[in-house]
């Protein structure tokens, strides 16, 4: 039985782990694992370049997400980025952006919020009231 910590507001989308991003509210049990409490209605979208691209190969991509009122972040290295898009800019759009950006950046991308392990839509969107 997973004994329950406490509950937490994810405040930056995570590269490294799947399932949620920023916004969500979710519960920490000791195990290490986690359930999502609420949905804060934001995607997650985790981009590896195979070389790490200069700040002004990453300005294009900020600029993009920033007209659908996205935020990316990356570490200091860029070894990966993370965009954090609210889910009404509609998934055709967040697509447009990263796909243009990472097919002339030679950089792969997925979901971090979007599937399950067996790569199932979550449906998260549709079942809690956010549009698209």
């Amino acid at each position: 039985m997973r004994t329950t910590r406490t509950e937490y507001e994810i405040l930056g989308s995570p590269g490294l782990a799947t399932g949620c991003a920023a916004g969500d509210r979710v519960r920490v049990f000791e195990d290490g694992t986690f359930e999502i409490v609420t949905r804060g209605g934001n995607v997650c979208v985790v981009i590896y370049p195979r070389t790490p691209p200069d700040d002004s190969a990453v300005a294009p991509l900020q600029d993009a997400f920033e007209k659908l009122a996205g935020l990316v972040e990356a570490p200091q290295d860029k070894r990966f980025i993370v965009a954090t898009v609210p889910v009404s800019a509609g998934f055709p759009a967040i697509e447009a952006v990263v796909v243009e950006w990472t097919s002339s950046n030679n950089a792969e991308w997925y979901y971090g919020n979007v599937h399950d392990e067996d790569d199932r839509p979550l449906g998260w969107w549709e079942a809690e009231g956010h549009i698209r």
